[in-house]
């Protein structure tokens, strides 16, 4: 399930391996109990797509300016725009869509130790 302020799900960073624009980590955390949090700020250019793709841990993010359509398998297309918040849960397969302006998206990760952000997916 799929929660959201004003709509659902997003995130694209790859921390690995980027599509196009820029990724900055903004804070690394490393828990105790095995697990670590990323904080990423995700800069898409317009008319981008990211790659499909899933993230191993629950992503939790924020749309600070422009507007993105997410599409999560199985679910309706949602349209985020800034201000709206998001969350995705683990291992859910998606692919956000970027339109005519840029758009900057500040996502944290919380994933086991060691585990990729983001893992491409065909």
């Amino acid at each position: 399930m799929v929660v959201a302020t004003a709509a659902v799900l997003a995130g694209c960073a790859s921390v690995s391996a980027p599509a196009k624009g820029s990724r900055t980590v903004l804070q690394h955390e490393v828990y105790p109990s095995g697990y670590e949090v990323n904080v990423i700020r995700i800069v898409l250019p317009a008319n981008t797509n990211s790659p499909h793709h899933e993230h191993p841990g629950l992503e939790s993010g924020y749309i600070a300016r422009g507007s993105v359509t997410i599409s999560i398998d199985g679910q309706a297309e949602h349209v985020l725009r800034a201000g709206d918040t998001f969350e995705t849960p683990a291992y859910a397969p998606h692919i956000v869509k970027n339109g005519p302006a840029e758009t900057e998206i500040i996502s944290t990760y919380i994933t086991e130790t060691g585990k990729p952000v983001t893992k491409a997916l065909p």
